[in-house]
């Protein structure tokens, strides 16, 4: 079966589509055919070398596609479902053998598989920084990279929460394409120019902007970060969600309460351009890469 296998971390050149033996089919296995993965910033970093990974590996941790085979400890509920996968052996590859029950979550029929990739790496670590927020007890809450997947996904959690007053920080690109999102995610309108103290003030960190931090730390604000690790003043957040929380997610966009932004697609032929795009193009939405 075809793989993307990182191979080095020295660029965006780090890989290559090889064919692979599939993983042993146990009785408590599944067998996905992979329709669809998300590529995201920890990709690209991981193929450059700034984020530590093992070499070679099959690249991506998280997945959709259909359920083609079951093990004969599996629910045959299960076949031919569609279903979000999360595999800790990869998933750039075309067939996903998958031993963990609890890393399988079907995916609602109204939602695309495009859709349901946006939860992987984007509206899952939004609903870990809902609950920081949520749970603190200042009012000023500065998010840092709002345009991102990310960061659109937590201001959509936090649209009717009327305790937090939200100032996102928009790079001056992106001020047009966060205006069109914000129109169709109907979020609020946002007051920006606000003096805060610092002790009613949480600052999220999505951009990894040390620049723009910077002064804040020397002020001895609060600082939580999903971009930059091992940094004093800030505390760095790496938190995984419950496989129900996935579903509920996906429920929410469903639903339409939960808006999936979605960039580019690329077919695995693309592969070359798609991780060029993603390194080039931050913050427009979700880059999804299909096998099918």
């Amino acid at each position: 079966m075809q793989a993307v296998l990182q191979t080095d971390n020295v660029g965006l050149q780090s890989f290559s589509v090889q064919n692979i033996e599939p993983e042993s089919f146990l009785p408590t296995s599944i067998e996905i055919h992979t329709v669809a993965v998300p590529i995201l910033p920890f990709d690209i970093m991981k193929l450059e070398g700034t984020l530590p990974t093992k070499i070679p590996n099959v690249m991506g941790y998280g997945a959709v596609g259909e359920v083609t085979k079951v093990g004969v400890l599996r629910s045959n509920k299960l076949l031919n479902k569609r279903v979000l996968i999360f595999n800790p052996n990869g998933t750039f590859q075309d067939t996903i053998t998958s031993n963990l029950p609890p890393l399988t979550i079907p995916i609602p029929d109204n939602v695309t598989y495009e859709e349901a990739t946006t939860v992987v790496g984007g509206l899952d670590t939004a609903l870990v920084i809902y609950k920081k927020i949520i749970n603190s007890s200042v009012r000023n809450i500065i998010i840092t990279g709002a345009d991102s997947v990310i960061g659109l996904g937590v201001l959509q959690l936090l649209k009717d929460s009327k305790e937090k007053n939200i100032l996102p920080v928009i790079r001056p690109i992106s001020q047009d394409y966060f205006k069109h999102r914000q129109v169709k995610m109907m979020l609020p309108d946002y007051d920006v120019d606000q003096t805060v103290l610092k002790e009613d003030t949480l600052i999220i960190d999505i951009a990894g902007n040390f620049e723009f931090l910077q002064p804040y730390i020397k002020q001895n604000f609060t600082i939580m970060s999903v971009a930059l690790p091992n940094i004093n003043g800030i505390r760095f957040i790496s938190e995984p969600i419950f496989p129900k929380n996935y579903a509920q997610l996906l429920q929410k966009i469903s639903k339409k309460e939960l808006f999936a932004p979605i960039d580019h697609t690329f077919q695995l032929s693309e592969i070359n351009q798609a991780f060029k795009y993603q390194k080039n193009n931050p913050s427009r939405g979700r880059n999804i890469l299909l096998f099918k």
